[in-house]
Protein backbone atom coordinates (compact mmCIF):
# COMPACT_ATOMS: atom_id res chain seq x y z
CA UNK A 1 0.00 0.00 0.00
CA UNK A 2 2.96 2.55 1.19
CA UNK A 3 4.77 1.63 -2.39
CA UNK A 4 1.49 2.50 -4.28
CA UNK A 5 1.16 5.66 -2.53
CA UNK A 6 4.46 6.64 -2.93
CA UNK A 7 4.19 5.42 -6.76
CA UNK A 8 1.08 7.84 -7.09
CA UNK A 9 2.63 10.48 -5.44
CA UNK A 10 5.23 10.83 -8.08
CA UNK A 11 2.89 10.16 -10.83
CA UNK A 12 1.02 13.09 -10.11
CA UNK A 13 2.21 15.47 -7.82
CA UNK A 14 1.78 18.53 -6.34
CA UNK A 15 2.20 21.83 -8.14
CA UNK A 16 4.17 23.28 -4.62
CA UNK A 17 6.59 20.32 -4.94
CA UNK A 18 7.23 20.20 -8.85
CA UNK A 19 8.55 23.63 -8.10
CA UNK A 20 10.87 22.29 -5.77
CA UNK A 21 11.98 20.08 -7.96
CA UNK A 22 12.54 22.22 -10.49
CA UNK A 23 14.78 24.60 -8.15
CA UNK A 24 16.90 21.83 -7.15
CA UNK A 25 17.21 20.32 -10.56
CA UNK A 26 18.72 23.70 -11.59
CA UNK A 27 20.80 23.77 -8.40
CA UNK A 28 22.05 20.30 -9.18
CA UNK A 29 23.10 21.13 -12.92
CA UNK A 30 24.42 24.42 -11.97
CA UNK A 31 26.38 22.59 -9.78
CA UNK A 32 27.38 19.81 -11.58
CA UNK A 33 28.58 22.31 -14.87
CA UNK A 34 30.88 24.64 -11.70
CA UNK A 35 32.63 21.01 -10.94
CA UNK A 36 33.60 20.20 -14.45
CA UNK A 37 35.10 23.64 -14.90
CA UNK A 38 37.01 23.56 -11.73
CA UNK A 39 38.04 19.98 -12.60
CA UNK A 40 37.30 18.51 -9.37
CA UNK A 41 36.93 15.02 -9.45
CA UNK A 42 36.23 13.79 -5.57
CA UNK A 43 33.10 11.47 -4.92
CA UNK A 44 30.73 14.07 -4.01
CA UNK A 45 30.88 14.76 -7.41
CA UNK A 46 29.67 11.77 -8.73
CA UNK A 47 26.19 12.24 -6.28
CA UNK A 48 25.80 15.83 -7.97
CA UNK A 49 26.04 14.20 -11.01
CA UNK A 50 23.45 11.46 -10.23
CA UNK A 51 21.13 13.70 -8.69
CA UNK A 52 21.36 16.38 -11.59
CA UNK A 53 20.42 13.50 -14.07
CA UNK A 54 17.52 12.32 -11.66
CA UNK A 55 16.18 15.58 -11.25
CA UNK A 56 16.39 16.32 -15.38
CA UNK A 57 14.55 12.93 -16.24
CA UNK A 58 12.03 13.15 -13.38
CA UNK A 59 11.45 17.35 -14.32
CA UNK A 60 11.19 16.03 -18.55
CA UNK A 61 8.33 13.72 -17.39
CA UNK A 62 6.91 15.88 -15.85
CA UNK A 63 6.97 18.88 -18.15
CA UNK A 64 5.72 16.30 -20.60
CA UNK A 65 2.77 15.13 -18.23
CA UNK A 66 1.35 18.46 -16.94
CA UNK A 67 2.22 21.25 -19.55
CA UNK A 68 -0.46 20.50 -22.08
CA UNK A 69 -3.15 20.87 -19.29
CA UNK A 70 -1.23 24.20 -17.70
CA UNK A 71 -1.30 25.34 -21.19
CA UNK A 72 -5.17 24.72 -21.77
CA UNK A 73 -5.52 26.45 -18.75
CA UNK A 74 -3.40 29.76 -19.21
CA UNK A 75 -5.03 29.57 -23.18
CA UNK A 76 -8.53 29.56 -21.15
CA UNK A 77 -7.67 32.94 -18.95
CA UNK A 78 -5.99 34.16 -21.50
CA UNK A 79 -8.99 34.52 -24.10
CA UNK A 80 -10.89 36.20 -21.35
CA UNK A 81 -8.51 39.33 -22.45
CA UNK A 82 -9.61 41.07 -26.03
CA UNK A 83 -5.67 41.80 -26.66
CA UNK A 84 -4.25 37.66 -25.54
CA UNK A 85 -7.86 36.42 -27.49
CA UNK A 86 -6.95 38.61 -30.72
CA UNK A 87 -3.16 37.13 -30.13
CA UNK A 88 -4.37 33.98 -30.04
CA UNK A 89 -6.66 33.67 -32.62
CA UNK A 90 -5.96 36.50 -34.81
CA UNK A 91 -2.88 35.74 -37.18
CA UNK A 92 -3.02 38.91 -39.04
CA UNK A 93 -3.48 40.60 -35.17
CA UNK A 94 -0.65 38.74 -33.77
CA UNK A 95 1.92 39.56 -37.19
CA UNK A 96 1.47 43.31 -36.30
CA UNK A 97 2.23 42.83 -32.54
CA UNK A 98 5.30 41.11 -33.23
CA UNK A 99 6.14 43.71 -36.29
CA UNK A 100 6.15 46.43 -32.93
CA UNK A 101 8.65 43.67 -31.33
CA UNK A 102 10.45 43.25 -34.00
CA UNK A 103 10.95 46.81 -34.76
CA UNK A 104 12.06 48.06 -31.37
CA UNK A 105 14.83 44.98 -31.35
CA UNK A 106 15.52 46.11 -34.80
CA UNK A 107 15.84 49.69 -33.68
CA UNK A 108 18.48 48.75 -30.31
CA UNK A 109 20.49 45.96 -32.85
CA UNK A 110 21.47 49.34 -35.07
CA UNK A 111 22.15 51.58 -32.19
CA UNK A 112 24.26 49.20 -31.09
CA UNK A 113 26.01 48.44 -34.38
CA UNK A 114 26.45 52.16 -34.44
CA UNK A 115 27.89 53.05 -31.66
CA UNK A 116 30.15 49.66 -32.55
CA UNK A 117 31.01 51.73 -35.78
CA UNK A 118 31.72 55.15 -33.72
CA UNK A 119 34.00 53.34 -31.53
CA UNK A 120 35.91 51.33 -33.63
CA UNK A 121 35.90 53.76 -36.67
CA UNK A 122 34.44 51.21 -38.92
CA UNK A 123 32.45 52.23 -41.62
CA UNK A 124 31.22 48.49 -42.44
CA UNK A 125 29.03 48.48 -38.63
CA UNK A 126 28.23 52.40 -39.84
CA UNK A 127 26.71 50.65 -41.92
CA UNK A 128 24.71 47.95 -40.54
CA UNK A 129 22.98 50.36 -38.61
CA UNK A 130 21.65 52.40 -41.59
CA UNK A 131 20.34 49.20 -42.78
CA UNK A 132 18.86 48.17 -39.65
CA UNK A 133 17.26 51.91 -39.55
CA UNK A 134 16.35 51.35 -43.09
CA UNK A 135 14.91 47.95 -42.94
CA UNK A 136 12.28 49.31 -39.61
CA UNK A 137 11.33 52.28 -41.56
CA UNK A 138 10.13 49.98 -44.55
CA UNK A 139 8.08 47.85 -42.19
CA UNK A 140 6.26 50.90 -40.83
CA UNK A 141 5.80 52.59 -44.06
CA UNK A 142 4.57 49.58 -45.23
CA UNK A 143 2.18 49.46 -42.09
CA UNK A 144 1.03 52.84 -43.12
CA UNK A 145 0.50 52.55 -46.39
CA UNK A 146 -1.76 49.47 -45.73
CA UNK A 147 -4.39 51.78 -43.36
CA UNK A 148 -4.25 54.84 -45.45
CA UNK A 149 -5.56 52.56 -48.41
CA UNK A 150 -7.97 50.66 -45.82
CA UNK A 151 -10.06 54.00 -45.06
CA UNK A 152 -9.54 54.74 -48.48
CA UNK A 153 -10.21 51.68 -50.40
CA UNK A 154 -14.52 51.89 -51.52
CA UNK A 155 -14.66 47.38 -51.78
CA UNK A 156 -12.35 44.84 -51.23
CA UNK A 157 -11.41 44.32 -54.31
CA UNK A 158 -10.14 47.94 -54.36
CA UNK A 159 -7.96 46.95 -51.29
CA UNK A 160 -6.76 43.76 -52.35
CA UNK A 161 -5.00 46.18 -55.59
CA UNK A 162 -3.36 48.66 -52.53
CA UNK A 163 -2.16 45.72 -51.49
CA UNK A 164 -0.73 44.32 -54.07
CA UNK A 165 1.10 47.81 -55.31
CA UNK A 166 2.06 47.93 -51.67
CA UNK A 167 3.78 44.60 -51.96
CA UNK A 168 5.44 45.88 -55.70
CA UNK A 169 6.63 48.90 -53.87
CA UNK A 170 8.35 46.63 -50.72
CA UNK A 171 9.74 44.38 -54.02
CA UNK A 172 11.80 47.66 -55.33
CA UNK A 173 12.36 48.87 -52.26
CA UNK A 174 14.18 45.56 -50.95
CA UNK A 175 16.01 45.85 -54.31
CA UNK A 176 17.17 49.15 -53.80
CA UNK A 177 18.48 48.72 -50.71
CA UNK A 178 20.14 45.12 -51.52
CA UNK A 179 22.15 46.68 -53.99
CA UNK A 180 23.39 49.77 -51.46
CA UNK A 181 24.70 46.65 -49.42
CA UNK A 182 26.21 44.87 -52.22
CA UNK A 183 28.22 48.10 -52.38
CA UNK A 184 28.74 48.03 -48.54
CA UNK A 185 29.75 44.23 -48.90
CA UNK A 186 32.76 45.60 -51.67
CA UNK A 187 33.95 48.38 -48.57
CA UNK A 188 34.20 45.86 -46.16
CA UNK A 189 36.23 43.37 -48.80
CA UNK A 190 38.55 46.40 -49.91
CA UNK A 191 39.83 46.50 -46.00
CA UNK A 192 37.47 47.22 -43.25
CA UNK A 193 38.14 45.15 -40.20
CA UNK A 194 35.42 43.98 -38.24
CA UNK A 195 35.75 44.54 -35.00
CA UNK A 196 36.47 41.18 -32.67
CA UNK A 197 33.83 40.49 -30.05
CA UNK A 198 34.30 38.06 -27.17
CA UNK A 199 33.83 33.94 -27.84
CA UNK A 200 30.79 34.10 -25.73
CA UNK A 201 29.59 37.26 -27.65
CA UNK A 202 29.59 35.29 -30.83
CA UNK A 203 28.24 32.31 -29.60
CA UNK A 204 25.32 34.20 -28.20
CA UNK A 205 25.15 36.11 -31.50
CA UNK A 206 24.59 32.44 -33.43
CA UNK A 207 22.13 31.19 -31.09
CA UNK A 208 20.01 34.28 -31.64
CA UNK A 209 20.42 34.48 -35.25
CA UNK A 210 19.66 30.68 -36.08
CA UNK A 211 16.98 31.09 -34.06
CA UNK A 212 15.91 34.13 -36.50
CA UNK A 213 16.63 32.49 -39.50
CA UNK A 214 14.11 29.62 -37.87
CA UNK A 215 11.36 31.38 -36.95
CA UNK A 216 11.80 34.02 -40.36
CA UNK A 217 11.29 30.46 -42.19
CA UNK A 218 8.55 29.55 -40.59
CA UNK A 219 6.24 32.33 -41.15
CA UNK A 220 6.94 32.83 -44.14
CA UNK A 221 5.64 29.83 -45.70
CA UNK A 222 2.64 30.27 -43.03
CA UNK A 223 2.07 33.73 -44.83
CA UNK A 224 2.69 32.64 -48.30
CA UNK A 225 -0.73 30.39 -47.84
CA UNK A 226 -2.95 33.23 -46.49
CA UNK A 227 -2.25 35.11 -49.84
CA UNK A 228 -2.38 38.45 -48.27
CA UNK A 229 0.50 40.51 -49.75
CA UNK A 230 0.90 42.98 -46.83
CA UNK A 231 1.78 40.10 -44.73
CA UNK A 232 3.82 38.68 -47.18
CA UNK A 233 5.62 41.92 -47.44
CA UNK A 234 6.25 41.92 -43.65
CA UNK A 235 7.15 38.40 -43.95
CA UNK A 236 9.80 39.02 -46.61
CA UNK A 237 11.43 42.04 -44.81
CA UNK A 238 12.05 39.75 -41.96
CA UNK A 239 13.57 37.14 -44.37
CA UNK A 240 15.82 39.59 -45.35
CA UNK A 241 16.41 41.03 -41.62
CA UNK A 242 17.40 37.42 -41.44
CA UNK A 243 19.61 37.26 -44.27
CA UNK A 244 22.02 39.81 -43.57
CA UNK A 245 21.87 38.60 -39.88
CA UNK A 246 23.42 35.74 -41.23
CA UNK A 247 26.28 37.66 -42.91
CA UNK A 248 26.73 40.24 -39.91
CA UNK A 249 27.40 36.71 -38.09
CA UNK A 250 29.75 35.33 -40.51
CA UNK A 251 31.85 38.70 -40.70
CA UNK A 252 31.54 38.30 -36.62
CA UNK A 253 32.35 34.61 -36.54
CA UNK A 254 35.48 34.74 -38.89
CA UNK A 255 36.67 38.02 -36.75
CA UNK A 256 37.04 35.85 -33.94
CA UNK A 257 37.95 32.42 -34.50
CA UNK A 258 39.63 33.23 -37.95
CA UNK A 259 43.13 33.85 -35.99
CA UNK A 260 44.22 36.72 -37.73
CA UNK A 261 44.07 34.90 -42.03
CA UNK A 262 43.56 38.10 -43.89
CA UNK A 263 43.00 36.27 -46.73
CA UNK A 264 40.65 33.40 -45.71
CA UNK A 265 38.56 36.16 -43.67
CA UNK A 266 38.27 38.36 -46.85
CA UNK A 267 37.00 35.49 -49.10
CA UNK A 268 34.23 34.07 -46.71
CA UNK A 269 32.93 37.84 -46.05
CA UNK A 270 32.99 38.11 -49.65
CA UNK A 271 31.44 35.13 -50.42
CA UNK A 272 28.56 35.21 -48.21
CA UNK A 273 28.22 38.87 -48.04
CA UNK A 274 27.20 38.71 -52.28
CA UNK A 275 25.62 35.76 -51.93
CA UNK A 276 23.06 37.27 -49.59
CA UNK A 277 23.01 40.08 -52.00
CA UNK A 278 22.13 37.76 -54.93
CA UNK A 279 19.81 36.10 -52.73
CA UNK A 280 17.51 38.69 -51.60
CA UNK A 281 18.11 40.98 -54.80
CA UNK A 282 16.27 37.70 -56.60
CA UNK A 283 13.65 38.43 -54.06
CA UNK A 284 12.92 41.90 -54.37
CA UNK A 285 12.97 41.05 -58.44
CA UNK A 286 10.42 38.03 -57.47
CA UNK A 287 8.04 40.26 -56.05
CA UNK A 288 8.01 43.15 -58.46
CA UNK A 289 7.03 40.66 -61.20
CA UNK A 290 4.58 38.90 -59.06
CA UNK A 291 2.80 42.33 -58.30
CA UNK A 292 2.62 43.12 -61.58
CA UNK A 293 1.67 39.78 -63.05
CA UNK A 294 -1.28 40.08 -60.05
CA UNK A 295 -2.14 43.65 -61.37
CA UNK A 296 -2.12 42.62 -64.84
CA UNK A 297 -4.97 39.79 -63.97
CA UNK A 298 -7.15 42.03 -61.59
CA UNK A 299 -7.26 44.59 -64.84
CA UNK A 300 -7.90 42.00 -67.37
CA UNK A 301 -10.75 41.30 -64.72
CA UNK A 302 -12.13 44.55 -65.02
CA UNK A 303 -10.86 45.76 -61.51
CA UNK A 304 -9.44 49.42 -61.57
CA UNK A 305 -5.81 49.02 -60.39
CA UNK A 306 -4.82 52.54 -60.18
Amino acid sequence: MKSNRFLKFFKNPPALFLCAVWFFTLCFIAGAISVIALGYSGWPSYILFALAAIGLFYSIYAAVRFLPSVKRKIILRARAHPFWDNMLGNYGFRTLAFFILSFIINMAFALFNGVLGIVASSVWYGIFAVYYIALSALRGGILFAYYKAKKRAQSEDALAVCKIKIYRLCGIALLVLELALAAAVSVMVVGDNPVKYSQIMAIAAAAYTFYKVILAIVNAAKVRRMHDFVLQSLRNINLTDAAVSLLALQVTLVAVFSEGDVSFSTAMNASMGFAVCAVTIGLGILMIVRACLQLKKLNEGNINVR
